[in-house]
């Protein structure tokens, strides 16, 4: 129950900040804003100041902000959307998905503030480093090591009781180890330390014995104030980049081979992974909202009809072509976008179902009992 509680308040502020971006810059650019929900309704309260509709709602699933003019009503209205000059248009748009990268850069600065467990690379060495640890990168599926119940994030603490200082050393030991039983002790996500009996086996024909883990070293870096802001930026940016990329990929492959990559998830694969998350501590509770909060924006502002990107590009045509697009094609379009957008939500939600619905019902069942 706590972990869907969680899901619920991270999902609501990255929706609830991403329409503040559209609020504040409508109402910074004169532009009329006739409501601004926290919440969806039905409605708690609600209250008017300056010619604005507040209202607090029943449902805590983010907000929404409803700008005069938006679905091109006000056409006489000086302050309509309808009415504004692209670039007006333009910020306004996209206001929210800057806000959303906003949001997960003071997260991230944040989380370096406070002492985030890290992989050290070359590029950490050097750097004041305290708490190392080997922990569980990758566990390969039927192997020895997901039989046995290890997780990614697993730290390792002894081979055979003997314990070593690096990811190195644990590679050569359990090397050393082929054929022979291993007894691993490692620390759990929630600090319960357990031992799990393996042995090499061969995963696939013609292949090695391997207990298929892949490990790597962790440590937490001292940056300081300003340098955890600085790595808060560097990180977010990354971050940004790396989406973007994935995100095209999956585009990809859904026109090329007609289906969905097996690592994209909707709502019920997020509600898992916060369970997971939430087993980790506050810190990795933060991070992953930083996560979330940067997909948010990017999938928001890919250019698709009915998402803000889409909208975005429709403007920058009209902008262009300084031609007035036809106000119901450019609504069927958008509509046409949204349903698109249901249908395939729909269909990850399914997929996802599938894949964790004994786990799904094992937490549901578990809150009433």
């Amino acid at each position: 129950m706590e972990a869907v509680i969680i899901f619920i308040i991270i999902l609501g502020v990255l929706i609830l900040v991403h329409e503040l971006g559209h609020f504040v810059s409508a109402i910074k650019l004169g532009v009329d804003v006739e409501e601004f929900a926290i919440g969806f309704p039905p409605k708690i309260v609600s209250w008017v100041r300056k010619g604005v509709k507040y209202s607090i709602n029943w449902i805590p699933m983010g907000g929404f902000v409803k700008i005069t003019g938006e679905q091109g009503e006000g056409q006489d209205d000086p302050r309509s959307f309808v009415n504004q000059p692209a670039w007006k248009k333009l910020i306004i748009i996209s206001a929210g998905v800057f806000m959303n990268f906003v949001l997960a850069f003071v997260l991230l600065s944040i989380v370096f503030m406070a002492g985030f467990p890290q992989e050290l690379t070359e590029d950490t060495i050097g750097k004041e480093i305290k708490d190392k640890n080997v922990v569980i990168l990758q566990i390969a599926k039927d192997s020895p090591a997901d039989k046995a119940g290890l997780d990614v994030g697993d730290k390792i603490l002894e081979v055979n009781g003997q314990a070593f200082d690096n990811y190195e050393d644990v590679y050569t030991q359990l090397e050393f180890l082929r054929g022979e039983d291993i007894a691993l002790a490692v620390r759990k996500g929630d600090n319960q330390e357990e031992t799990y009996n393996l042995k090499h086996e061969i995963l696939e024909e013609g292949g090695e014995l391997m207990i298929g883990v892949g490990i790597t070293e962790t440590g937490i870096i001292e940056y300081g104030f300003f340098g955890s802001i600085v790595q808060g930026f560097k990180v977010t940016i990354a971050m940004i980049v790396g989406i973007v990329a994935a995100l095209y990929n999956l585009v990809k492959d859904l026109i090329t081979e007609g289906n969905l990559a097996s690592g994209f998830g909707g709502p019920v694969a997020v509600a898992v992974v916060t369970g997971q998350i939430v087993k980790l501590g506050f810190i990795n509770i933060v991070y992953f909202a930083a996560i979330l909060s940067i997909n948010l924006g990017v999938i928001n502002f890919f250019p698709f009809p009915a998402l803000d990107g889409g909208r975005a590009l429709f403007i920058l045509l009209e902008a262009i072509t300084r031609k007035k697009l036809n106000e119901k094609a450019e609504a069927w379009i958008h509509n046409s976008g949204f349903i698109i957008l249901v249908a395939i939500l729909v269909a990850v939600t399914l997929r996802d179902f599938k894949i964790y619905g004994a786990g799904i019902w094992n937490a549901v069942t578990s809150w009433f009992m």
